[in-house]
């Protein structure tokens, strides 16, 4: 059944189930930093079930449940965003094109009408599955758009599966997407290691948390830095789209990184030492008046926005590699 599964790294079997993981495990030393971090890391955010029903199919699904306290030493992110983030959604299925979105819990779906089906796993909650009966792989896209960068990029605002921005964006360029967005997370050279998958667009979606968090400014930058030249290195002739951090409410204050506009232009310099990296300007392209939380995290109507506009930058547009 892995045949089945679409924007993932690749599949885990464990206790009779299967897990779609999205990091490669040479990262897992980065992940065990911080207690968020190892949860959301083994979500299966953007990841889909697609297949033909040819008969009866039943997909049985667990979810795992996982504490995102943060342990002695760590950063509190829930005293940073003012209170514990809301990671409520549903278990999205699309069946011959018309979108359900359904009760995320532990239990049994069956499918018994309905010829094309594609299953959203959910962005914020690790979910073990096992899909059975009479079902054929449906063909993936070909080419891949790798997502790298905060919980923006994960998907946390929208609450349903189907409406995350990488999600969005693959159905737009109609490519696969390998969503590796991550709560929380800051700029980190170590997090961009080889995959076992062919790349072919990078988005990067950094800067929001390193201007909340950081404080030595020169670090930032060379943290930048080094992010960009290991991607190249990986990566030498792959179109970059770099997004600098979307308008959140507290955008006036003075941090020790400087002003919220500061990061902007420290991002957009080190991008420009680098060809065929295109800087959108997350702060222009912002909906000010659709925030999820009224502070930082874009809802549906925003992401839905963002992805048409973040797609245009990408060559063609259009899903057609060039």
């Amino acid at each position: 059944m892995k045949e089945m599964v679409h924007n993932a790294l690749y599949v885990e079997e464990r206790d009779q189930l299967l897990f779609a993981r999205r990091f490669s495990p040479f990262v897992a030393k980065e992940l065990g930093r911080h207690a968020l971090y190892q949860a959301m890391g083994k979500t299966s955010a953007s990841v889909q079930l697609r297949f033909l029903r040819t008969g009866p199919a039943t997909l049985t699904l667990k979810r795992f449940p996982a504490s995102l306290r943060s342990r002695p030493g760590q950063i509190d992110f829930s005293r940073r965003y003012g209170g514990p983030l809301n990671l409520s959604e549903t278990l999205d299925i699309e069946v011959d094109g018309m979108l359900f979105h359904n009760p995320l819990r532990n239990g049994v779906i069956r499918f018994n009408e309905g010829e094309e089906i594609t299953i959203h796993l959910p962005n914020h909650h690790e979910v073990g599955w096992i899909l059975e009966g009479s079902v054929e792989p449906v063909e993936r896209n070909t080419g891949t758009l790798l997502c790298l960068g905060d919980s923006i990029i994960q998907g946390v605002g929208v609450h349903h599966g189907s409406e995350g921005l990488c999600t969005r964006l693959g159905s737009i360029l109609e490519m696969e997407v390998l969503n590796q967005g991550l709560v929380g997370t800051l700029v980190n050279p170590r997090m961009v290691v080889p995959l076992e998958k062919a790349i072919d667009y990078i988005l990067l979606g950094y800067g929001t948390n390193d201007w909340s968090l950081r404080e030595d400014r020169s670090e930032f930058i060379d943290d930048v830095d080094e992010l960009l030249s290991c991607l190249r290195i990986l990566y030498p002739h792959q179109p970059i789209v770099l997004l600098t951090p979307l308008y959140r409410a507290d955008h006036d204050r003075i941090r020790p990184l400087g002003s919220f506009e500061e990061i902007g232009t420290i991002l957009g310099e080190a991008a420009s030492r680098y060809e065929n990296v295109t800087v959108l300007d997350g702060v222009s392209l912002s909906l000010r008046d659709q925030f999820d939380d009224g502070f930082l995290h874009p809802n549906s109507r925003f992401i839905e926005h963002l992805a048409r506009q973040v797609a245009d930058r990408f060559p063609s547009g259009s899903g057609s590699l060039s």
